[in-house]
């Protein structure tokens, strides 16, 4: 080797004064690293956000976590000084709507539906300032012929908000500020002005019902009976209808026969619009209320009074439930509670469970085989039966809702039920973990070394075990969110009268509105709770991989 070293050496066209030792006059030693060292917690960190599911998935819930904090705060409904909450019956299971889609026909508080011609026709005047109905999308839909009568059939786009008027009752005070609101607005009854006003003229319909109707039917040789049948059925439509100003007639075949179900406005030929029933006084002046007692009623468009009452036009984003309750609210509140007693209830289970495990895979034997059969025993008791225990003996002690109220038993009784066997498999969890690690190398090198048990647990054993440690307490968050959602659901939870919403509380509200004829009040809580699962199960299990040690440099 040196003789051919020496030839190559001696064949080049390099002289040998060009060679020489490099590190001659130096001493070789490891150099400092350049690069600032990445900790566990960090690097853990830097593979979460590679993993682009799992990071989609934590924004989702960050972003419902924001809109569970922010909108209760936020609302102006949230700030109406009302027990239990902002709510108005005569808003129930409105449609969902933003003001900007105003007339577009979606997300406009409108929607397509079939309506008989008498119920056309009765809807098409109204002294409100808003209309039934868009003038514009009536169509025909179907014509027929029964018997010697023609029944048709319109296809119109209904808006949920258009009540028309409605009769309330108002002290004098409300009143007066009321009539002083107009004022400033500039929009105070006037033949000219009539469909811009809050207030509207009061209607009697007893004297025209008992008087000219009845003249009116006598003239087409109706039957006293028959009469008498009409006169009660139209009072009953004027009484639960406000927007009835118009002398009503019934409705009469194609032989002149009138019917004693159907009913339309008596239409002014000269006018085109129907003879008005507002009540005047001996010198023919309107009269806009009616004093009872020491109230008012007074006929007012509801959504301009509405407006005055609570101080904001009233709307909502996301519908209404069948109290007149904002869903969009009521869904972030709910998300509130749900989240606050996942993320609780899992901490709580995943302290006692992480100190149970731990201890029983530490130290094993004796220990571990009792410890084991108590967790056997706790497990096979379903959280039901607990439940519905812990519920009705909460429930039913009046010291203790004397100080904790309605709503702190219910949640103290879900905590009794979902503490007392939930921590049992993240116990099982962390001993199996143990008992993987305590005989690794590593630990029994530390061992040797002098190390405690303290410091062999949470320093050597419990870090290689947290990716499924984590993993399964964040899994535990959305399971707790769903069974309380389930329980309520299938009102084994009783919310009713605890003034307390939950996801699970607004499902089985929506599946009570029903699906079919109001399937928003179910739509919106059944897709926050699917996106929490989805994201929640997304966000563990790149949480697994993140603070698994033993995938690190796996990724590539």
């Amino acid at each position: 080797m040196a003789k051919e070293k020496e030839t190559y050496l001696a064949d080049s066209s390099i002289p040998k004064s060009e060679f020489k030792l490099v590190h001659k006059d130096e001493s070789l030693h490891d150099t400092k690293f350049e690069t600032r060292p990445i900790g566990w917690f960090e690097d853990s960190l830097r593979r979460f956000a590679k993993n682009r599911a799992s990071v989609v998935g934590a924004i989702i819930i960050f972003i419902i976590l924001l809109f569970s904090i922010i909108v209760p705060v936020t609302s102006k409904k949230a700030r109406v000084n009302m027990t239990g909450g902002f709510k108005d019956k005569n808003y129930a299971v409105v449609l969902p709507r933003i003001e900007a889609f105003k007339g577009s026909g979606f997300w406009d508080g409108t929607k397509k539906e079939k309506i008989s011609e008498s119920t056309y026709k009765l809807k098409m005047f109204n002294d409100a300032n808003d209309d039934f109905f868009d003038k514009d999308s009536v169509e025909l839909y179907s014509e027929k012929k029964v018997g010697s009568q023609i029944i048709r059939t319109y296809q119109v786009r209904t808006d949920s908000y258009a009540f028309g008027t409605k009769v309330v009752d108002l002290t004098k005070d409300e009143l007066d500020r009321l009539i002083q609101y107009e004022k400033d607005l500039g929009v105070s009854y006037s033949k000219e002005n009539a469909r811009k006003s809050i207030i509207k003229p009061a209607v009697d319909y007893n004297s025209y019902v008992d008087g000219e109707l009845v003249d009116w039917l006598k003239e087409r040789k109706v039957d006293d009976n028959t009469i008498t049948t009409i006169k009660d059925r139209i009072k009953i439509a004027y009484n639960s209808s406000a927007y009835f100003y118009y002398k009503l007639v019934p409705t009469t075949t194609r032989n002149g026969v009138p019917s004693d179900t159907q009913f339309e406005p008596l239409i002014n030929e000269a006018t085109k619009q129907p003879y008005d029933l507002y009540k005047r006084d001996a010198k023919g002046n309107y009269e806009f209320y009616e004093k009872y007692e020491s109230t008012y009623k007074v006929r007012v468009d509801y959504n301009m009074y509405a407006e005055f009452k609570y101080g904001f036009k009233v709307n909502y984003i996301f519908g209404a439930n069948q109290q007149g309750e904002d869903i969009f609210l009521r869904l972030a509140i709910g998300a509130r509670f749900s989240l606050a007693l996942g993320i609780g209830i899992s901490a709580i289970n995943f302290i006692i469970g992480l100190i149970y495990g731990a201890v029983s895979g530490y130290y094993g034997g004796r220990a571990d085989l009792i410890m084991e059969r108590i967790t056997d025993i706790i497990a096979n008791i379903p959280v039901i039966i607990i439940m519905t225990i812990a519920q009705i003996q909460l429930t039913s002690n009046n010291g203790l809702k004397s100080v904790l109220g309605p709503a702190g038993t219910i949640v103290v009784a879900i905590l009794i039920a979902f503490v007392y066997n939930g921590w049992v498999g993240v116990a099982g969890t962390t001993r199996m973990q143990f008992y993987r690690f305590k005989g690794q190398e590593y630990v029994l090198a530390s061992r040797t070394l002098g190390a405690k048990d303290r410091r062999l647990i949470f320093k050597h054993i419990l870090p290689n075990a947290a990716g499924t440690l984590v993993t399964s307490s964040v899994l535990m968050i959305p399971g707790i969110i769903f069974s309380e959602s389930s329980l309520s659901y299938l009102g084994i939870i009783d919310f009713s009268t605890s003034g307390i919403s939950s996801v699970g509380v607004l499902l089985n509200e929506g599946q009570a509105a029903g699906i079919a004829s109001n399937p928003h009040v179910l739509l919106f809580p059944a897709l926050l709770i699917t996106l929490l699962m989805i994201s929640f199960n997304l966000f563990g299990n790149g949480l697994r991989d993140a603070f698994n040690t033993t995938l690190r440099g796996s990724e590539g």
